[in-house]
């Protein structure tokens, strides 16, 4: 895919990614969306798992970036530049839903097409949030890098995972 036009401008943008990134640095296309969106004052939202999101970390730490929030669950397990904290939820998922509808636009790393990330993939296709996606395959080395795609299918069982999450938030009768 060929980017066009960067979405990474001003607002909240999210960075999220696989936990299975396990390279020491970010891959240049994602440096360079982060870059531009630094230079435009956005906030970075970002969470503090393994893998990506501490990649992130350490890439706005390395350039003094201080408009930057963790966003977490129950506890912080990673915060490189001492930056503000949001507790966006009880659990990893509640977490990440929020983080993303709490987002303007995101950047994500998606790792051996990780089920995690591609139901996040999909909630901020639906959202309609401009996304920049990287792929990478462990398996054989390629990496993909544009914008969401609205008409790919990210994730084929959303629709019933969030049914069923639906109905386990309803009462009980």
């Amino acid at each position: 895919m060929i980017v066009k036009e960067s979405h990474a401008s001003g607002g909240k943008l999210l960075l999220m990614g696989s936990s299975a990134f396990k390279a020491n640095e970010l891959p240049v296309p994602v440096k360079e969306r982060i870059d531009e969106a630094m230079a435009r004052g956005a906030t970075m939202i970002v969470a503090e798992a393994h893998g990506a999101c501490r990649r992130y970390q350490d890439y706005l730490k390395s350039r003094g970036y201080t408009n930057v929030i963790v966003g977490h669950a129950r506890s912080i397990r990673y915060n490189a530049g001492d930056w503000r904290t949001v507790l966006y939820g009880d659990d990893l998922k509640e977490r990440e839903r929020r983080m993303i509808e709490d987002c303007d636009s995101a950047i994500i790393m998606w790792v051996d097409s990780s089920g995690v990330i591609a139901e996040n993939l999909e909630r901020l296709k639906r959202l309609g949030k401009p996304t920049f996606v990287y792929e990478y395959s462990i398996r054989d080395g390629k990496e993909r890098f544009g914008e969401l795609d609205p008409a790919r299918t990210y994730d084929s069982y959303y629709d019933m995972k969030e049914n069923y999450r639906k109905r386990k938030q309803l009462p009980k009768t």
